[in-house]
């Protein structure tokens, strides 16, 4: 039972002027928890639809954990900038365990103090890699694109100057730079070089960028395991990125330029021995 006192406080809380008070607080809590459940939900779609679902367990080389290309989500850190998007159009088809494979890509190069010590690296233990190169860097130094083809790699358009905006503007405009960088980079050896695949800079894929970039000629090269190398973390942390992530039918992130790489030339040189050690036979994205 209330007390004479409490049920006088009770009325005046219930009467006009304080019951529209409170109505007001009661409503305006319910608006922000609705919109925070609303937020919540569409940061977790997006985080699905940029790494995919998680992978099945699966055997690896030296009975380590294993993933499909397919399968295998991009490998990020929080709070970076850069997004490591892998797009769902090209891996390598080759992912068997009992003889894995691994394809191996270098971004925003050429450059002539890294890319000379990479390919020195690559002949020494006989492994071909894939150059994403930058139309700009590729006009700049003609040398080093014919000595990347003439030790049998491969090239794949990287865009004239690393616009990461591309895939943003309308399918005529991302037509007319594609095919822009995809000329220029192969005219800078002659014959004319096969230009494989195209690479989104920073992983920015769109839908039109994919479908784009196929009309051209060109398959959509994403990647599976990121060694981050363009923060400079250490060659350590490089070594580890690497040797964390993989997986029968990666495809790996290097950079030869677009900054100080003497950390990746030295991850590198640590992983090519490891990487055959491991069982892994190199090939091209398929």
């Amino acid at each position: 039972m209330l007390s004479p006192r409490q049920r006088v406080i009770l009325r005046q809380i219930v009467s006009p002027p304080y019951i529209y008070r409170w109505a007001g607080l009661l409503t305006t809590i319910a608006l922000m928890a609705g919109v925070t459940a609303v937020v919540l939900t569409d940061v977790g779609s997006r985080q699905v639809l940029a790494t995919g679902p998680a992978p099945a367990a699966a055997t690896g080389p030296a009975g380590k954990p294993a993933r499909s290309a397919a399968d295998a989500p991009a490998l990020g850190m929080p709070g970076m900038a850069r997004p490591a998007i892998t797009s769902s159009l090209l891996t390598v088809t080759d992912s068997s365990v009992e003889q894995p494979s691994v394809a191996l890509t270098f971004d925003d190069g050429p450059t002539p103090q890294y890319t000379p010590q990479v390919l020195d690296l690559l002949a020494q233990y006989g492994v071909k890699a894939t150059f994403c190169t930058i139309g700009n860097q590729a006009v700049a130094y003609p040398d080093l694109m014919r000595r990347i083809l003439a030790e049998g790699h491969r090239l794949c358009d990287h865009t004239m100057t690393h616009d990461a905006t591309v895939g943003q503007n309308n399918r005529d405009l991302i037509a007319r730079q594609l095919s822009t960088s995809k000329r220029t980079i192969a005219e800078v050896v002659s014959p004319p070089a096969t230009m494989d695949y195209f690479r989104a800079p920073e992983g920015a894929w769109t839908p039109a960028l994919d479908e784009v970039a196929a009309e051209t000629g060109m398959r959509p090269l994403g990647w599976s395991v990121d060694t981050l190398d363009w923060t400079q973390p250490g060659t350590a942390a490089i070594v580890n990125s690497v040797q964390q992530g993989m997986h029968p039918g990666a495809i790996v992130l290097f950079h030869d330029g677009g900054g100080p790489r003497d950390q990746t030339v030295e991850a590198v040189r640590q992983l090519l021995p490891w990487m055959q050690d491991q069982g892994y036979r190199f090939v091209f994205p398929s």
